[in-house]
């Protein structure tokens, strides 16, 4: 589309509102990835804590059986 030179300040006006919204584009989606890799690292905690638990009670099993 082409700018009216006529009236510049509604030119600049245009370009800031554009600018404006690609940065809002682009926090959001930054913001999604680091809401993805919290929610990763977190689940991935979880595992690791579920895992050494049941380890835990299985050489526990391991005493009881006199192994």
């Amino acid at each position: 589309m082409k700018k009216n030179n006529s009236y510049p300040y509604q030119a600049k006006q245009d370009d800031d509102v554009h600018n404006k919204a690609a940065e809002k584009i682009e926090r959001k989606a930054s913001m999604d990835i680091n809401q993805s890799a919290e929610n990763f690292i977190n689940n991935f905690r979880k595992q690791l804590m579920l895992q050494r638990l049941q380890s835990i009670e299985n050489y526990e099993n391991m005493l009881a059986r006199g192994l």
